[in-house]
């Protein structure tokens, strides 16, 4: 089968999956996956097709935990062009979220080097400097399983808030890479309109303002003569309908092996908005932070990663820690 028709069947099967709404993004872009959050990321390092699946989890040993899936494809059509789609499906008891995207990618380059080759990652001998621009059309939603309860009368606000409610939704981006210095740029949910949405009574609609994301970010590679690599980033999202921001500051080791490389790091997270609390006599604000160790394996084709996410504040559970693997393939 050819490049072309795998593309083509993964679209059709991919348009069945269901993803989050609104949030703000998590540390999955850690995994060799800025196009997770950029659009204009898709088809970065890239010729031919790339295929990257990620699961995240927490809380086992409860029913119905909280559970979120993710896919992204990538195909490069030419030199300049890249279709992709990323779609999310989260799921937590009752409530399931869904959102998938379709993107079209343009990439300029500023010198000769057309990324040509099987590897899925640059080294300090490659001389890449481009920039390209990222569209996404996304379509989302949020379900509301009331199958199971037991009650006499329906609550109408429930019914028409949660119960089959489809958005649609623009993001927009851009992105400069080159071998060392790279930057994004991007706004999620520019447009965001409900698609199936009845009826006129505004307290019982969804508030469809001011639900833009905003993400910037910047990557700095340190290569060295001895096989090893460093990468300080960062990365700052601020969501417009809460107000809240957050900030990551990541470092990253890279360790080139035979078909491959090695990858550790560490990121830490903090959020403006906090949340108070009673504290025996006293009432306290913590805001939301965490830490998240990262590791991962390139090797021949195949991409693996890991991640561990624990918060670090006081208000927490027994179940806190959150953990996401990935797996990834490039055709």
């Amino acid at each position: 089968m050819s490049r072309q028709h795998l593309f083509f069947v993964f679209f059709g099967f991919l348009t069945m999956l269901n993803g989050q709404m609104n949030p703000l993004f998590f540390n999955e872009y850690l995994a060799e996956n800025y196009y997770r959050i950029h659009p204009a990321m898709a088809g970065v390092n890239l010729n031919g097709i790339r295929i990257d699946f990620g699961t995240r989890q927490q809380w086992f040993g409860v029913t119905d935990r909280p559970a979120t899936n993710m896919l992204t494809l990538e195909y490069k059509t030419t030199a300049k062009t890249t279709l992709g789609f990323s779609g999310f499906s989260d799921q937590n008891g009752y409530h399931s979220h869904y959102k998938y995207n379709f993107t079209y990618c343009y990439r300029i380059y500023f010198n000769n080097e057309i990324w040509n080759t099987r590897r899925s990652f640059p080294t300090k001998n490659d001389n890449i400097q481009e920039l390209s621009f990222g569209l996404s059309v996304g379509f989302s939603g949020a379900n509301l399983d009331q199958s199971n309860w037991n009650r006499t009368t329906a609550d109408p606000l429930v019914n028409q808030n949660l119960n089959q409610t489809n958005f649609t939704s623009f993001d927009a981006g851009v992105a400069y890479v080159s071998t060392q210095f790279s930057s994004q740029f991007s706004i999620h949910n520019i447009s965001f309109t409900p698609s199936n949405q009845e009826g006129n009574d505004q307290e019982l609609t969804y508030n469809i303002n001011g639900n833009k994301i905003f993400i910037g970010s910047i990557q700095y590679e340190i290569y060295t003569e001895v096989g090893w690599n460093f990468e300080p980033s960062i990365l700052v999202q601020y969501q417009e309908k809460t107000k809240d921001n957050s900030l990551d500051l990541n470092f990253k080791f890279y360790r080139l092996i035979k078909n491959g490389r090695l990858w550790l790091g560490l990121s830490y997270r903090q959020n403006k908005i906090g949340v108070a609390y009673n504290n025996g006599n006293r009432t306290e604000n913590e805001v939301y932070k965490h830490w998240t160790p990262i590791m991962g394996l390139n090797y021949k084709k195949m991409k693996f990663s890991y991640q561990y996410t624990t918060n670090l504040g006081k208000i927490n559970t027994p179940y806190s820690g959150i953990h996401y693997i990935g797996i990834g393939v490039q055709l």
